[in-house]
């Protein structure tokens, strides 16, 4: 009987001393969970890759973006073939953009500079007596009233002449100025440029270096572009 008695505690005590110790067990697994760190590192990495994989797409999508279209058609420097005396020479020249918006390229030992409100002048810089005054007009003005225009203000005699060396002018007159007993002459055009109408007057004097100015204005004002 005592036997029996001291088997029976034996088991309780067994069995109150494994439950304790489960209880433990999971009391510490809900303080402490644990973590699967292969699958965290996974998930991790894959953050990353997708991450980099946006931020590429994203470059990609934006390359080229905030860049005026202008300034991709346009170089900054390019050639110009200037016709002198029956030989083509060819002559650097630089984009410029008036301040009256629109953009030329301004051959060296040339500078495009504003005139006055409304007028830029294109002048030789070895001689300010050869220039070419431009004058932007929009759409809306009619080439025939400036013409008009010309004609009735002319200082000297004035004609019409059926070639320059502008494709698609409007108009083309001839002026010959005498001041100071030195002549001048004066060729007035005028011609649409995208649809904006442009009017430009060369100022050419009876010196020798005309024969060199006269070609390269042709060639810069057919860069023009509003």
């Amino acid at each position: 009987m005592k036997k029996c008695m001291v088997l029976l505690l034996t088991l309780s005590i067994s069995l109150i001393a494994a439950c304790g110790t489960d209880q433990s067990i999971e009391e510490n697994e809900l303080e402490n969970p644990v973590m699967d760190e292969t699958v965290d590192k996974e998930v991790d990495e894959g953050e990353i890759e997708l991450g980099n994989e946006k931020e590429s797409t994203r470059d990609e999508e934006n390359e080229g973006e905030g860049v005026p279209s202008n300034e991709i058609e346009l170089a900054h420097q390019k050639e110009l073939e200037v016709n002198v005396e029956g030989q083509t020479e060819k002559k650097m020249a630089t984009f410029n953009r008036s301040g009256l918006g629109y953009s030329i390229y301004v051959i060296e030992d040339y500078t495009l500079h504003s005139e006055e409100p409304g007028r830029d002048a294109l002048t030789f810089n070895h001689d300010g007596d050869f220039f070419t005054r431009i004058i932007p007009h929009g759409e809306e003005v009619d080439a025939s009233e400036l013409k008009e225009r010309i004609e009735e203000h002319a200082e000297g005699e004035i004609e019409v002449i059926q070639h320059v060396p502008l494709d698609d002018v409007e108009y083309a007159l001839v002026e010959r100025v005498k001041s100071n007993g030195e002549s001048t002459t004066l060729i007035h055009v005028a011609k649409r440029f995208e649809g904006e109408l442009f009017q430009m007057t060369l100022f050419l004097p009876a010196k020798e270096a005309q024969e060199g100015v006269a070609p390269s204005m042709w060639a810069m004002l057919e860069t023009i572009k509003p």
